[in-house]
């Protein structure tokens, strides 16, 4: 099993993803509540954004400081406890795929992989916390679209690498 997710192919920038870290990520959601793609999603990444400027504006007239934000003990344990996602957007736009990248194969460990349009695996979800674990067994991810995870389907797993290829 491998513990990281490598994007090759068409792509500017091949990265290599380490989901072991995204439960410090702002950007994950409690898998619990998830209900869906709504504008609430743009509005927390503006808000996200906005702030971040705040910020850099700020240590640009004072200086640096250490961040303020402070968490309650219920907080921190039901980060220990929870299931959490994080979307794959971010990441693919990261990459940046070459502009003949039209499908995204989705390379899993022991499986025979699977083909998406870009723009759907641009929907995607990765689920990388289990119990408050990091997904060892079929992980270090599992792939769900939005649709699956609401209705409760089976995810894809054993995910090894995402490659970025012209239409099939």
């Amino acid at each position: 099993m491998s513990d990281v997710i490598v994007f090759k192919g068409a792509v500017s920038f091949p990265i290599t993803l380490d989901p072991t870290v995204w439960v410090f990520d702002e950007r994950k959601f409690d898998l619990s509540t998830y209900t869906g793609e709504t504008d609430t999603d743009l509005s927390k990444q503006a808000k996200y954004l906005q702030g971040t400027g705040t910020q850099w504006d700020k240590e640009l007239r004072e200086g640096a400081t250490l961040p303020q934000e402070r968490r309650t003990l219920a907080e921190e344990r039901k980060v220990l406890e929870g299931e959490y996602g994080i979307h794959l957007a971010p990441f693919i736009t990261n990459a940046q795929p070459l502009p003949e990248a039209t499908h995204v194969r989705l390379h899993r460990e022991n499986q025979e992989s699977v083909i998406l349009p870009l723009e759907e695996a641009r929907r995607a979800i990765l689920q990388f916390s289990k119990d408050g674990r990091p997904i060892k067994e079929n992980g270090p991810v599992y792939f769900y679209l939005p649709e699956t995870l609401l209705a409760k389907e089976e995810p894809l797993t054993g995910i090894t690498a995402l490659e970025f290829i012209t239409a099939p």
